[in-house]
């Protein structure tokens, strides 16, 4: 029986120091590791009908939980913003917004993801709005 206690306190000694660098109080901090980030619509310079909205599907990878941001810019003024946050370390945000109290014309879709050690990947397309 005492080989027994001392076997598995040996084995949670083991398991717990190889989890050290989770026990740090500086673990949240950016490892260098950016998410994987890919607008897969709208594509660049597509055109958007007003009245049947603007589709945004994008792609967030990370081996962290992932955070999505989105927002709509004109002329440097965000018109739409929106987030999604995620315990799941892969995000598919798909959703179709209302564009119909924008003006016609050229728009950017501006998308950051930002994992739990904030790490940031941006990208953005430019959209035109008939």
């Amino acid at each position: 029986m005492k080989f027994k206690t001392i076997l598995a306190s040996m084995l949670a000694i083991v398991a717990l120091s190889g989890c050290d660098d989770l026990l740090e109080e500086d673990n949240m901090g950016p490892d260098g590791s950016n998410p994987s980030l890919t607008i897969n619509n709208p594509t660049n310079n597509q055109s958007v009908s007003q009245t049947k909205g603007l589709r945004i599907y994008v792609t967030a990878v990370d081996k962290d939980a992932v955070k999505v941001d989105v927002a709509v810019k004109g002329h440097e003024t965000n018109f739409i913003t929106y987030s999604k946050v995620s315990r799941k370390n892969v995000v598919d945000f798909d959703t179709l917004i209302s564009v119909e109290n924008l003006a016609p014309g050229t728009y950017q879709l501006v998308v950051r993801a930002t994992d739990g050690r904030t790490n940031v990947s941006e990208e953005q397309v430019n959209f035109i709005l008939k």
